[in-house]
């Protein structure tokens, strides 16, 4: 597998272009390229299947918009995950405790307001998992 190629296919999948990149690096956003000079950095052949994950665990895409693209591995199979721009206004909520039969829950199961929330809120466990702030 080519990384620029899976990488072009995974900005098209998402709904963006080059154009719309706003850097390639790390997701803490400390290590950061332009589009124009991470497009030669990306061009590695690696290999995607089962075994040792061999692409950066942090590297990402970030958009203009908020949008990213993060790596995901597992059991060494790697790939990018779209994760969505943020909306512009979110829904208010009122609980940030769980009690002891909820515990471990996120701010979307907490407020169960409405499935986008649940959906957003998982991201961000899964993004609190893989050590993003």
């Amino acid at each position: 597998m080519y990384l620029l190629e899976e990488t072009l296919d995974a900005i098209e999948e998402s709904g963006h272009t080059t154009d719309d990149v706003l850097y390639v690096g790390s997701e803490d956003g400390r290590l950061q390229l332009p589009w124009p000079q991470a497009e030669p950095v990306l061009r590695v052949r690696y290999d995607n299947g089962y075994g040792d994950q061999e692409i950066a665990t942090d590297l990402c895409v970030r958009f203009t918009d908020g949008a990213m693209l993060v790596r995901c591995e597992y059991d060494g199979a790697e790939w990018w995950r779209p994760i969505p721009a943020p909306a512009p206004q979110g829904d208010a909520f009122d609980c940030v405790k769980s009690d002891s039969s909820m515990n471990g829950r996120c701010l979307a199961d907490l407020n169960e307001s409405c499935d986008e929330h649940f959906q957003f809120g998982m991201v961000g466990v899964w993004l609190t998992s893989i050590g993003n702030p």
